[in-house]
């Protein structure tokens, strides 16, 4: 007997058929085209092999699935269980029955707040919330440092639900910054202002984000906002007047680009910037052992005018019009290359290296 299920947070799949092969495919739900996250659990009994095989699109990446045991803590399945890009093969044991299986490393509420219980009672890492969203849900507003430094830092994230990759880079980032201070004191200087849940609802819903009807949360910095986190950063924004401004993102699926870490040019003064911020990242990030660290390249970065990279109303080009010195996205992939496979902990250092980096950076504006 095969029980599928996706009634938890960040659950996303339609079964099409439960034969000798099971049949699904991705909830796209209310966006407005294509896309490719789903995430579900399914329980088995029997000790037997199941082929799963996906009916829209290619969207099993190139390590196979996401895999878990308890829907929390992520890995790959590995190489060897994909089948091709639409399918992939697992055996299930009598010791695990339940296994949790997703397009890419998850990351919801419960990781945020988690990583939060690590840092809570520090002085220095406070927790507010920025508003409600559509489903009365609290958005979270984490500040760490000192809330009367002359300096400022805005950190956002998931204005696309299923871009999960990123939070675990934000968590490296912001360790390390809480581990520093104890030594140096360095937050005394500037406070960093996050956001990890701009579209809570369809992080939690599971929803794809990109692309919601009638536009997503990175098209809604407008006269009339859709949706209630947006009118509340740009509130904070314009008063905030940070020094550093990055939204953070995934890209596409993979291929090119998409398989790398990449900086979203503005086509500003601030390009000038974001220049600097990634050459001191390329510099931390090059020489390292590429089977373990994620490198950063700027020949990927992406120039205004180029390809989708087009002048919409984002979060970035809102900081833009708000005169954020350096506002900018950030592009981290879900998946990686052969020599750089991404897990929770590569990604998290890489987070580190982004943390050592804003500090050079920051030391010198």
């Amino acid at each position: 007997m095969i029980y599928i299920r996706s009634d938890y947070a960040g659950g996303n799949i339609k079964v099409v058929s439960l034969d000798k092969v099971v049949r699904l495919e991705q909830d796209i739900r209310d966006s407005s085209y294509w896309w490719f996250y789903w995430n579900f659990c399914i329980r088995c009994e029997e000790e037997r092999e199941i082929v799963f095989e996906f009916m829209n699109g290619e969207v099993i990446g190139p390590w196979g699935p996401a895999y878990s045991l308890d829907g929390m803590n992520w890995t790959w399945l590995g190489e060897q269980s994909l089948i091709n890009s639409k399918s992939f093969v697992y055996r299930f044991v009598s010791d695990h029955p339940e296994v949790y299986f997703a397009f890419s490393l998850p990351y919801q509420l419960l990781h945020f707040e988690r990583f939060y219980d690590k840092f809570k009672d520090y002085s220095i890492v406070r927790r507010d919330t920025l508003c409600l969203s559509e489903q009365k849900r609290e958005v979270p507003l984490l500040l760490i440092g000192n809330a009367d430094a002359p300096q400022h830092i805005f950190f956002s994230s998931r204005h696309h639900a299923c871009e999960s990759t990123v939070n675990y880079v934000l968590e490296g980032l912001l360790e390390l910054f809480i581990e520093e201070h104890s030594v140096s004191g360095i937050l005394d200087q500037f406070c960093i202002h996050f956001v990890p849940f701009v579209d809570i609802d369809g992080v939690e819903n599971g929803d794809q984000g990109k692309g919601r009807a009638p536009h997503d949360h990175n098209r809604d910095y407008i006269d009339q906002p859709a949706y209630a986190a947006t009118p509340a950063i740009m509130r904070y924004v314009s008063f905030l007047q940070p020094e550093v401004g990055i939204d953070f993102h995934c890209p596409h699926k993979w291929g090119e680009r998409n398989d790398h870490v990449f900086f979203v040019k503005t086509g500003t003064e601030a390009d000038r910037r974001i220049e600097r911020l990634g050459q001191l990242l390329y510099d931390l990030t090059q020489g390292l052992d590429n089977n373990r660290e994620i490198p950063y390249d700027p020949t990927y970065d992406i120039e205004m005018g180029d390809d989708w990279n087009q002048p919409y109303p984002t979060c970035s080009s809102f900081m833009i019009q708000k005169n954020v010195p350096m506002a900018v996205s950030m592009e981290i992939p879900y998946f990686g290359l052969v020599n750089m496979q991404y897990t929770t902990d590569s990604l998290r250092r890489l987070g580190r290296r982004l943390a050592q980096a804003l500090k050079i950076y920051m030391s010198e504006s």
